[in-house]
Protein backbone atom coordinates (compact mmCIF):
# COMPACT_ATOMS: atom_id res chain seq x y z
CA UNK A 1 0.00 0.00 0.00
CA UNK A 2 1.47 3.39 -1.09
CA UNK A 3 0.66 4.80 2.87
CA UNK A 4 2.49 1.87 4.07
CA UNK A 5 5.47 3.08 2.04
CA UNK A 6 4.78 7.12 2.97
CA UNK A 7 4.46 6.05 6.89
CA UNK A 8 7.75 4.30 6.49
CA UNK A 9 9.66 7.24 4.71
CA UNK A 10 8.16 9.63 8.34
CA UNK A 11 9.05 6.88 10.79
CA UNK A 12 12.66 6.89 9.24
CA UNK A 13 13.22 10.53 9.70
CA UNK A 14 11.86 10.61 12.94
CA UNK A 15 14.27 8.13 13.90
CA UNK A 16 17.39 10.41 12.16
CA UNK A 17 15.52 13.03 14.29
CA UNK A 18 16.01 11.06 17.60
CA UNK A 19 19.73 9.86 16.53
CA UNK A 20 20.29 13.36 16.66
CA UNK A 21 18.63 14.15 19.87
CA UNK A 22 20.57 11.25 21.20
CA UNK A 23 23.72 13.14 20.99
CA UNK A 24 22.79 15.96 23.00
CA UNK A 25 20.48 13.92 26.25
CA UNK A 26 21.93 15.32 29.70
CA UNK A 27 20.16 16.01 32.20
CA UNK A 28 21.47 19.04 33.30
CA UNK A 29 21.66 20.75 29.80
CA UNK A 30 18.71 19.27 28.28
CA UNK A 31 16.50 17.69 31.05
CA UNK A 32 13.06 16.94 28.82
CA UNK A 33 15.30 15.68 25.81
CA UNK A 34 15.25 11.85 27.69
CA UNK A 35 11.24 11.77 27.15
CA UNK A 36 11.54 13.39 24.05
CA UNK A 37 13.79 10.85 23.09
CA UNK A 38 12.28 8.23 23.74
CA UNK A 39 9.21 8.63 22.25
CA UNK A 40 10.44 9.75 19.09
CA UNK A 41 12.17 6.44 18.98
CA UNK A 42 9.35 4.65 19.77
CA UNK A 43 6.46 6.20 17.41
CA UNK A 44 5.17 4.35 14.85
CA UNK A 45 7.17 1.46 15.43
CA UNK A 46 4.12 -0.50 14.99
CA UNK A 47 1.25 -0.09 12.98
CA UNK A 48 -2.45 -1.74 13.05
CA UNK A 49 -4.96 -0.65 10.31
CA UNK A 50 -8.76 -2.34 9.71
CA UNK A 51 -9.50 -2.77 6.68
CA UNK A 52 -13.24 -2.10 5.48
CA UNK A 53 -13.66 -4.60 2.61
CA UNK A 54 -17.70 -3.89 2.16
CA UNK A 55 -17.14 -0.06 2.57
CA UNK A 56 -13.82 0.24 1.02
CA UNK A 57 -12.32 1.93 3.87
CA UNK A 58 -8.97 1.59 5.83
CA UNK A 59 -8.51 2.67 9.02
CA UNK A 60 -5.30 3.32 11.33
CA UNK A 61 -6.44 1.62 14.52
CA UNK A 62 -3.45 0.74 16.71
CA UNK A 63 -0.11 2.53 16.89
CA UNK A 64 2.10 4.29 19.31
CA UNK A 65 2.10 8.10 18.46
CA UNK A 66 4.46 10.73 20.28
CA UNK A 67 2.06 13.54 19.81
CA UNK A 68 5.62 15.79 18.81
CA UNK A 69 4.40 17.00 15.48
CA UNK A 70 7.23 19.83 15.48
CA UNK A 71 9.71 16.44 15.42
CA UNK A 72 7.95 14.19 14.19
CA UNK A 73 6.63 13.91 10.35
CA UNK A 74 3.93 10.62 11.14
CA UNK A 75 2.58 12.43 13.68
CA UNK A 76 2.69 15.83 11.96
CA UNK A 77 0.23 13.88 9.06
CA UNK A 78 -1.54 12.67 11.57
CA UNK A 79 -1.93 15.90 13.68
CA UNK A 80 -2.85 17.30 10.25
CA UNK A 81 -5.67 14.95 8.58
CA UNK A 82 -7.96 15.07 12.13
CA UNK A 83 -7.82 18.19 12.66
CA UNK A 84 -10.03 18.67 9.08
CA UNK A 85 -12.31 15.68 10.27
CA UNK A 86 -13.07 17.44 13.59
CA UNK A 87 -13.47 20.86 12.25
CA UNK A 88 -14.62 20.21 8.82
CA UNK A 89 -18.41 20.38 9.93
CA UNK A 90 -17.86 23.35 11.76
CA UNK A 91 -16.75 25.27 8.44
CA UNK A 92 -19.27 23.20 5.99
CA UNK A 93 -22.36 24.48 8.80
CA UNK A 94 -20.69 28.39 8.65
CA UNK A 95 -21.17 27.87 5.10
CA UNK A 96 -24.37 26.56 4.95
CA UNK A 97 -25.78 29.18 7.40
CA UNK A 98 -24.62 32.03 4.83
CA UNK A 99 -24.17 31.69 1.29
CA UNK A 100 -23.53 34.77 -0.05
CA UNK A 101 -20.11 34.55 2.46
CA UNK A 102 -16.68 33.46 0.80
CA UNK A 103 -14.55 31.26 1.51
CA UNK A 104 -10.75 32.01 0.79
CA UNK A 105 -6.98 31.13 1.75
CA UNK A 106 -4.67 33.86 3.14
CA UNK A 107 -1.51 33.88 3.18
CA UNK A 108 0.83 36.84 5.17
CA UNK A 109 4.96 37.20 5.09
CA UNK A 110 7.37 39.08 6.79
CA UNK A 111 10.92 39.20 5.97
CA UNK A 112 13.47 36.18 6.37
CA UNK A 113 15.77 36.69 9.36
CA UNK A 114 18.27 34.54 10.84
CA UNK A 115 16.61 34.64 14.39
CA UNK A 116 13.97 31.90 14.44
CA UNK A 117 12.49 33.52 17.72
CA UNK A 118 12.65 37.26 16.93
CA UNK A 119 11.10 36.22 13.42
CA UNK A 120 7.85 34.42 15.37
CA UNK A 121 7.59 37.46 17.68
CA UNK A 122 7.78 39.81 15.09
CA UNK A 123 4.69 37.98 13.00
CA UNK A 124 2.92 37.17 16.12
CA UNK A 125 2.75 41.29 17.01
CA UNK A 126 2.01 42.02 13.14
CA UNK A 127 -1.01 39.51 13.58
CA UNK A 128 -1.78 40.72 16.54
CA UNK A 129 -2.00 44.40 15.84
CA UNK A 130 -4.24 43.33 12.41
CA UNK A 131 -6.52 41.51 14.57
CA UNK A 132 -7.25 44.86 17.15
CA UNK A 133 -7.70 46.94 13.73
CA UNK A 134 -10.87 44.59 12.88
CA UNK A 135 -11.93 44.81 16.25
CA UNK A 136 -11.45 48.95 16.14
CA UNK A 137 -12.63 48.92 12.96
CA UNK A 138 -15.87 47.01 14.11
CA UNK A 139 -16.56 49.61 16.79
CA UNK A 140 -16.17 52.36 14.18
CA UNK A 141 -13.15 53.53 15.21
CA UNK A 142 -10.98 53.05 12.61
CA UNK A 143 -10.98 51.11 8.73
CA UNK A 144 -9.69 48.01 7.41
CA UNK A 145 -9.74 45.63 5.03
CA UNK A 146 -9.66 43.39 7.38
CA UNK A 147 -13.05 43.83 8.61
CA UNK A 148 -14.54 42.12 5.63
CA UNK A 149 -13.44 38.95 7.61
CA UNK A 150 -16.56 37.48 9.55
CA UNK A 151 -14.34 34.82 11.21
CA UNK A 152 -11.11 32.38 10.39
CA UNK A 153 -8.71 30.08 11.34
CA UNK A 154 -4.97 30.73 10.88
CA UNK A 155 -1.96 28.54 11.81
CA UNK A 156 2.03 29.58 11.66
CA UNK A 157 4.47 28.18 9.54
CA UNK A 158 8.23 28.21 9.38
CA UNK A 159 10.65 27.29 6.53
CA UNK A 160 14.39 27.42 6.27
CA UNK A 161 16.24 25.70 3.46
CA UNK A 162 20.16 24.52 4.23
CA UNK A 163 22.03 27.81 5.30
CA UNK A 164 19.41 30.36 4.33
CA UNK A 165 17.28 32.82 6.74
CA UNK A 166 14.04 31.32 8.63
CA UNK A 167 11.05 32.55 6.83
CA UNK A 168 7.80 32.88 8.50
CA UNK A 169 4.03 32.83 7.25
CA UNK A 170 0.52 33.24 8.25
CA UNK A 171 -1.99 30.79 6.13
CA UNK A 172 -5.54 31.68 7.13
CA UNK A 173 -8.87 30.24 6.45
CA UNK A 174 -11.26 33.10 6.01
CA UNK A 175 -14.83 33.36 5.68
CA UNK A 176 -16.15 36.93 3.79
CA UNK A 177 -18.81 38.81 4.09
CA UNK A 178 -16.86 41.09 0.93
CA UNK A 179 -14.30 40.13 -1.77
CA UNK A 180 -10.70 41.78 0.12
CA UNK A 181 -8.79 44.45 -1.99
CA UNK A 182 -5.74 42.98 -2.08
CA UNK A 183 -3.66 46.24 -3.32
CA UNK A 184 -5.07 47.99 0.39
CA UNK A 185 -4.75 44.91 2.79
CA UNK A 186 -1.32 44.58 1.49
CA UNK A 187 -0.75 48.07 2.07
CA UNK A 188 -2.21 47.83 5.77
CA UNK A 189 0.02 44.82 6.21
CA UNK A 190 3.45 46.75 5.04
CA UNK A 191 2.37 49.66 7.49
CA UNK A 192 2.07 47.17 10.04
CA UNK A 193 5.05 44.98 9.84
CA UNK A 194 7.26 47.51 8.52
CA UNK A 195 9.15 44.97 6.17
CA UNK A 196 6.73 43.52 4.00
CA UNK A 197 3.76 43.77 2.00
CA UNK A 198 2.81 40.17 0.54
CA UNK A 199 -0.13 39.09 1.30
CA UNK A 200 -1.71 36.11 -1.12
CA UNK A 201 -5.33 35.88 -1.22
CA UNK A 202 -7.11 33.07 -2.77
CA UNK A 203 -10.86 32.09 -3.15
CA UNK A 204 -11.91 28.25 -2.41
CA UNK A 205 -13.28 26.10 -5.13
CA UNK A 206 -14.66 23.19 -5.93
CA UNK A 207 -12.64 20.57 -8.00
CA UNK A 208 -13.33 20.13 -11.33
CA UNK A 209 -16.39 18.22 -11.89
CA UNK A 210 -16.48 17.68 -8.09
CA UNK A 211 -19.21 20.13 -7.43
CA UNK A 212 -19.32 22.27 -4.06
CA UNK A 213 -16.42 23.89 -2.52
CA UNK A 214 -13.23 22.07 -1.51
CA UNK A 215 -13.45 23.24 2.38
CA UNK A 216 -11.33 20.05 3.06
CA UNK A 217 -8.19 20.72 0.71
CA UNK A 218 -8.31 24.69 2.43
CA UNK A 219 -8.46 23.13 5.90
CA UNK A 220 -5.21 20.61 5.00
CA UNK A 221 -4.03 23.46 3.64
CA UNK A 222 -4.14 25.93 6.58
CA UNK A 223 -3.18 23.56 9.04
CA UNK A 224 -0.88 20.75 7.44
CA UNK A 225 2.64 21.24 9.01
CA UNK A 226 4.35 23.43 10.93
CA UNK A 227 7.95 22.82 10.04
CA UNK A 228 8.36 21.30 6.82
CA UNK A 229 11.17 18.61 7.58
CA UNK A 230 12.06 17.80 4.10
CA UNK A 231 13.52 21.25 3.50
CA UNK A 232 15.28 21.61 6.88
CA UNK A 233 18.58 20.04 8.98
CA UNK A 234 17.91 17.92 11.96
CA UNK A 235 19.84 20.58 13.88
CA UNK A 236 17.43 23.15 12.06
CA UNK A 237 14.16 20.77 13.47
CA UNK A 238 15.28 20.79 16.91
CA UNK A 239 15.98 24.29 17.10
CA UNK A 240 12.31 25.24 16.04
CA UNK A 241 11.28 22.55 18.01
CA UNK A 242 13.01 24.01 21.39
CA UNK A 243 11.98 27.68 20.27
CA UNK A 244 7.94 26.58 19.38
CA UNK A 245 7.02 23.87 22.00
CA UNK A 246 4.87 26.36 23.91
CA UNK A 247 3.75 28.40 21.51
CA UNK A 248 -0.15 28.72 20.18
CA UNK A 249 0.80 28.01 16.59
CA UNK A 250 -3.54 27.30 15.74
CA UNK A 251 -6.01 29.96 16.85
CA UNK A 252 -9.50 30.73 15.55
CA UNK A 253 -11.66 33.75 15.78
CA UNK A 254 -15.11 35.46 14.98
CA UNK A 255 -17.77 32.20 13.26
CA UNK A 256 -15.02 29.98 13.12
CA UNK A 257 -13.85 30.30 16.76
CA UNK A 258 -14.04 27.22 18.76
CA UNK A 259 -11.11 25.21 16.30
CA UNK A 260 -10.37 21.73 18.00
CA UNK A 261 -7.27 20.44 18.33
CA UNK A 262 -6.98 16.26 18.03
CA UNK A 263 -5.79 14.93 20.82
CA UNK A 264 -6.15 10.82 19.64
CA UNK A 265 -4.11 10.83 16.13
CA UNK A 266 -5.49 6.99 15.90
CA UNK A 267 -9.09 6.45 13.79
CA UNK A 268 -12.01 4.95 15.60
CA UNK A 269 -12.73 1.29 14.49
CA UNK A 270 -16.38 1.07 12.35
CA UNK A 271 -18.77 -1.02 14.22
CA UNK A 272 -20.83 -4.26 12.93
CA UNK A 273 -18.49 -4.00 9.37
CA UNK A 274 -16.30 -7.13 8.50
CA UNK A 275 -12.77 -6.74 8.49
CA UNK A 276 -9.43 -7.53 7.88
CA UNK A 277 -6.99 -6.75 10.97
CA UNK A 278 -3.03 -5.95 8.98
CA UNK A 279 -0.31 -5.58 11.85
CA UNK A 280 3.13 -4.13 10.25
CA UNK A 281 6.13 -3.55 12.41
CA UNK A 282 8.81 -0.90 11.57
CA UNK A 283 12.57 -2.81 10.19
CA UNK A 284 15.01 0.19 10.98
CA UNK A 285 17.76 -1.99 8.85
CA UNK A 286 15.51 -1.86 5.90
CA UNK A 287 14.19 1.70 6.83
CA UNK A 288 10.92 0.27 6.01
CA UNK A 289 7.43 -2.17 7.35
CA UNK A 290 7.06 -5.48 7.32
CA UNK A 291 3.55 -6.81 7.04
CA UNK A 292 3.60 -9.52 10.21
CA UNK A 293 -0.20 -10.44 10.20
CA UNK A 294 -3.50 -11.25 8.88
CA UNK A 295 -6.30 -11.67 10.74
CA UNK A 296 -10.15 -11.48 8.96
CA UNK A 297 -12.94 -10.72 11.50
CA UNK A 298 -16.58 -11.13 10.36
CA UNK A 299 -15.94 -12.54 6.80
CA UNK A 300 -17.42 -15.94 6.08
CA UNK A 301 -15.08 -18.56 6.89
CA UNK A 302 -12.26 -16.49 8.59
CA UNK A 303 -9.16 -17.67 9.25
CA UNK A 304 -6.07 -16.44 10.48
CA UNK A 305 -2.66 -15.81 8.91
CA UNK A 306 0.88 -15.26 9.70
CA UNK A 307 3.13 -12.94 6.93
CA UNK A 308 7.10 -12.36 7.24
Amino acid sequence: MDIITDYAGRKARSLDMAGYIDTLRDPKRHPHTEKVYTNLKHCASYLVFNEYITVDELRLVKAHTCKQHLLCPFCAMRRSGKFVAKNLPKVEQVIAENRARIPALVTFTVKNGPVLLERFNHLRRAHKRLSRRRLDARAGKTSTEWLKVAGGITSYEFTKKDEGDWHPHIHALVMLDDFIDQAKLSQEWEEITGDSFIVDIRRIKGKPNAGGIDIASGLLEVCKYALKFHDMTLPDTWHAYETLRTRRLVDSFGILRGVQIPDNLLDDPLEGLPYVERHYQYRPGKRAYDLTRIREYGIPEAGVSQAG
